[in-house]
């Protein structure tokens, strides 16, 4: 075994499998370390679309104009419980300063950059895995249910072709030619043609898995602990004491609480989504759609179909809220009222989001520890970036070099939060 060439992964989501397998094709021995099985954090729960067209931060002037009107709604798409409010507020007030002008231009070209490269990212995996069959080629509707939504359906096409993104807007009749379903429900659309989605985001996890140990990794499901770093190597605790050259951290929304052993203190929301999955529902739809009105996202999945929605400003440590799943049963048996004899007894989710103020990722080392990796905060597109940042943070840990194209992604843009000791 080449002693320089060992890295333990903290992380077994989506991002983790994705960085553990790019380390294997690197010629490392990687130690795989989650306190659950692989795949059951947030990855078990995305609606598993390639979400290549989000080049909007979540933070902008017009979701600030917007967050009073959704925070009184019944079933609105945004909540802060009162009991993470003191962690929120904080939080709160970085998210709001990232909707100045310049940072949503800053973050729209960042995001653009490494979004153009996530579906080839994802097929180069597959294809070296031999699982191809997992990404699947789909058509994608933002819809409106009224005819007021026109101009501003009209405003998303127009915006998604300034970037490069082919997209048009289309009625009432052309939105049933593509999804009989919403005949009823939907007055026009926003069709982008060419986009993907995963066959189920939990089955690609497994088979991502399989590969990994197929490939001669090692998996310990336990939490990680104390993790030092000295003398070139670095020590992490995990029921027993794990040693390696190199260690990554990705353990989406509890990232934060681990690098705070290094002194670094991130700004990382544990941004709450839910869902109901109704595995009976087969073929209901064609592709996923996205409502405008209702901010939801409903995806026709393999195992099912499946709503995902809210942002609940939550943390780690609360429970899931009972009215959340009501109001997604709400909104998915208004859309698509074929679902309603079936929404009493589907699935009920709730996972955590790790979301930045500036809706940017971190990808990139401790810049006095360059064998430690930092790899999480992809908000609502974890899996649509798994592969490109998995791609991009174990070459600069094998190489030790940095693409002035991955500035954006530095911890250092939050050096105000904490001393990096």
């Amino acid at each position: 075994m080449n002693q320089d060439k060992t890295c333990i992964i903290i992380g077994a989501g989506m991002l983790g499998l994705c960085s553990a397998l790019e380390f294997l094709k690197r010629g490392y021995q990687v130690t795989l370390v989650d306190q659950d099985e692989p795949g059951m954090g947030a990855t078990f729960g995305n609606a598993g679309f390639i979400t290549t067209e989000s080049v909007d931060p979540l933070s902008t002037w017009g979701t600030l104009k917007r967050a009073p009107s959704l925070l009184a709604q019944r079933n609105g798409a945004l909540a802060v419980p009162l009991a993470n409010l003191g962690n929120s507020l904080p939080w709160m007030l970085r998210f709001a300063w990232a909707a100045r002008p310049a940072q949503v231009a800053h973050a729209r070209q960042s995001l653009a950059w490494i979004n153009r490269q996530a579906v080839p990212a994802w097929q180069q995996l597959l294809a070296d895995e031999q699982l191809s069959e997992h990404l699947v080629a789909s058509h994608y509707l933002r819809v409106w249910e009224h005819a007021s939504g026109q101009a501003a359906a009209a405003q998303e096409a127009e915006f998604y072709r300034r970037w490069g993104i082919e997209a048009r807007l289309i009625d009432k009749e052309e939105t049933a030619s593509l999804e009989p379903a919403l005949r009823e429900t939907i007055h026009h659309a926003v069709v982008l043609p060419y986009t993907y989605r995963v066959q189920d985001p939990y089955w690609l996890a497994q088979a991502l898995f399989a590969a990994f140990q197929q490939r001669g990794g090692t998996f310990i499901k336990h939490a990680a602990g104390r993790i030092t770093a000295d003398g070139g190597q670095v020590r992490v605790q995990a029921g027993q004491d794990i040693i390696a050259r190199q260690a990554l951290v990705c353990a989406g929304a509890y990232s934060a609480d681990l690098l705070r052993q290094f002194g670094v203190r991130i700004p990382l929301m544990a941004e709450r989504g839910y869902h109901l999955h109704l595995p009976q529902m087969q073929g209901l739809l064609h592709g996923p759609i996205c409502s405008a009105d209702r901010n939801v996202f409903i995806s026709q999945l393999n195992s099912g179909l499946r709503i995902v929605g809210f942002s609940e400003l939550g943390g780690t440590g609360l429970p899931p809220q009972p009215a959340r799943f009501a109001s997604m049963r709400h909104h998915l048996g208004s859309l698509l009222p074929q679902t309603q004899e079936t929404l009493p007894a589907a699935e009920e989710w709730m996972g955590r989001r790790p979301t930045l103020p500036d809706s940017l990722p971190v990808i990139d080392t401790h810049p006095h520890h360059p064998n430690i990796g930092f790899a999480f905060g992809h908000q609502h597109m974890g899996i649509t970036l798994a592969a490109i940042s998995a791609q991009l943070i174990s070459q600069k840990m094998s190489t030790g070099t940095t693409p002035k194209e991955l500035s954006p992604y530095a911890v250092t843009r939050f050096k105000l939060a904490g001393s990096f000791s």
